[in-house]
């Protein structure tokens, strides 16, 4: 019975994220509200059915995001941003503590390479987001947690090759680039289609890292 509900979750997944980005592009803001804060849950349910081996840090990380995007429906209060953004910092730790568990073991050659390459790409990136005075700081220490989680990610595919790694990897990248589209966009002219923009690769993304997870041990 796994595998059909599995299915299931998938495709209510599917039509959830669609009801997202069809009112976020149409105003719609109620039913936008509403699917943004069932998304998550519906990817810790299908984490719940279908993931070999089950890991709490993993549940733990849906969780936290789950909570980042209640904060950031209110995007617009300072105080709910800056929760917000931390809440998606821990979901991201507890990603590193899942991705790490699961390799196995550390490609200390990778690990070298991908810091020294990830530390210019952290820098240019602040540079371009240009967070307010005091944001820099937040912003600069969430840029480190989700470089670190990709970081993992890339470990993981490196110690356990496979097309459920490799994707989850991608997802990964695909979040980096979500959130840090979400950054410059809100520290600078924010565009009519903002809530739109940002939620499609961050749909990709969970979707991306969360077939990884549930599929990598059934290969």
């Amino acid at each position: 019975m796994t595998f059909p509900l599995l299915w299931v979750l998938a495709a209510a997944y599917l039509v959830t994220a669609i009801v997202n980005l069809a009112s976020a592009w149409t105003f719609r803001e109620g039913a936008r509200k509403v699917s943004k804060c069932l998304l998550m849950p519906v990817l810790l349910a299908v984490y719940l059915v279908g993931a070999r081996p089950f890991l709490i840090t993993a549940l733990l990380a849906l969780v936290f995001c789950w909570i980042g995007d209640v904060l950031l429906i209110r995007k617009e209060e300072p105080k709910f941003f800056r929760l917000g953004l931390g809440a998606f910092l821990l979901g991201h730790v507890f990603y590193i503590i899942a991705f790490f568990t699961l390799a196995g073991g550390v490609n200390v050659g990778a690990l070298l390479g991908s810091i020294l390459v990830a530390i210019p790409l952290c820098i240019a990136l602040l540079r371009y987001i240009n967070a307010s005075q005091e944001m820099r700081i937040p912003v600069a220490v969430y840029a480190v947690v989700i470089f670190a989680m990709s970081i993992a990610a890339l470990q993981l595919f490196l110690n356990r090759p496979s097309g459920a790694t490799l994707t989850l990897f991608i997802g990964s990248l695909v979040f980096m680039f979500s959130d840090a589209m979400m950054a410059y966009l809100l520290f600078h002219n924010r565009p009519k289609q903002f809530n739109f923009i940002t939620m499609v690769p961050y749909i990709v993304a969970q979707a991306l890292i969360m077939f990884g997870l549930v599929t990598m041990g059934r290969i």
